[in-house]
C-alpha cells in the first residue's frame, strides 16, 4: 500500500521536480521596456486586496487550504505591504473590496491576472520563449530580444474610472505546507532517485495600466521565503514581493527582458 502511495506522489509531481530543477533561476523581475512613470504629473496607484492561500500539501499531492492560516496570512501580509511601501518611498493607496457587480467583474480580472501571470512566469522568466514575443532584428536592435507585452485587455479601464488611478498593483502567494505523511513519502522517493517538493511556497506581483491593461512590470519568485501566517515572515514575503518595483528607493534592480544567449 505505502508503495503505491508512493508511485503516486512520483508520479504526480514528477514534472512539477522537473521544471523545479531544470534550471538554478526561481526568482526575477520584468519591467516593460522604456517604461518609467511620467515625472511632471502625480501618479496614482492602486493596491487591489492581496490574494492570499495557505493550506496543507498532503502525501497524495492534494493541496487543502487552511481558513486560518489564510487568514492570517492576508492579514500580515496586507499590513506589511503598507510599511514597507511606505519605507520604500512608494505612493500607494490601498483599496476595500469592491461592491456588487463591480466585485464579480474584478474577480474575473484577478482570476485573469493569475492565468496571464502563469504565462509571463513561464515564458518571461522560466521557461520557453514565445516566438511570438521576438523582436525583429535591426540596427538598433541586432541581437535576439523578447517583449515584455502581456495584458489584461483595455476592459480594466473600469477600476480606473472607479478608482481615479493610473496603474493597480496585484499581489498573489500560494503556500502548501507539506503534512507527515507527505514528509514520510518524500524519503521513499528520494531512495528512487526522484526530487519531490516538501511543499509550495510562490508569489508573484504586477503592475497593471488601469487604461490599457497592460502588464508593465512583473515579479516573480517560485521558491519565496518567509512564512505568512508569522509577521516576522510576512516581512520578508513581502520584500520578496515588492523587489524590483520601478521607482522604489532605494533604487531595485528590475531589467528589461535580457538578451536570449
Amino acid at each position: 500500500m505505502l508503495a503505491n502511495l508512493v508511485r503516486v506522489i512520483v508520479g504526480g509531481v514528477f514534472a512539477a521536480a522537473m521544471f523545479l530543477s531544470a534550471g538554478t533561476a526561481h526568482a526575477g523581475s520584468l519591467l516593460k521596456e522604456g517604461f518609467s512613470f511620467p515625472e511632471a504629473q502625480s501618479t496614482r496607484i492602486v493596491v487591489f486586496r492581496p490574494d492570499v492561500q495557505v493550506g496543507t500539501l498532503r502525501s497524495t499531492g492534494q493541496d487543502e487550504p487552511n481558513v486560518e492560516w489564510t487568514e492570517a496570512a492576508r492579514t500580515n501580509i496586507a499590513n506589511e505591504m503598507k510599511s514597507q511601501a511606505s519605507a520604500l518611498g512608494l505612493k500607494l493607496e490601498f483599496l476595500n473590496d469592491f461592491q456588487g457587480t463591480d466585485a464579480e467583474l474584478f474577480d474575473s480580472y484577478r482570476a485573469l491576472f493569475v492565468a496571464v501571470s502563469s504565462s509571463v512566469r513561464l515564458h518571461g522568466l522560466f521557461g520557453d520563449r514565445l516566438p511570438t514575443k521576438l523582436e525583429p532584428r535591426t540596427p538598433e536592435n541586432p541581437s535576439k530580444r523578447w517583449r515584455m507585452d502581456w495584458t489584461l485587455g483595455p476592459g480594466m479601464s473600469r477600476f480606473a474610472d472607479l478608482t481615479g488611478a493610473d496603474y493597480g498593483l496585484f499581489f498573489y502567494t500560494h503556500d502548501a505546507y507539506g503534512s507527515a505523511g507527505r514528509k514520510t513519502a518524500m524519503i521513499f522517493a528520494a531512495m528512487w532517485g526522484v526530487a519531490v517538493a516538501s511543499g509550495v511556497h510562490e508569489g508573484y506581483a504586477a503592475l497593471v495600466n488601469l487604461r490599457t491593461g497592460d502588464v508593465v512590470w512583473f515579479n516573480s519568485d517560485i521558491a519565496m521565503g518567509g512564512d505568512p501566517r508569522e509577521a516576522v515572515g510576512a516581512t520578508k514575503r513581502v520584500g520578496q514581493l515588492l523587489a524590483g518595483f520601478p521607482g522604489s528607493k532605494p533604487a531595485l534592480p528590475a531589467p528589461a527582458l535580457a538578451p536570449a544567449r
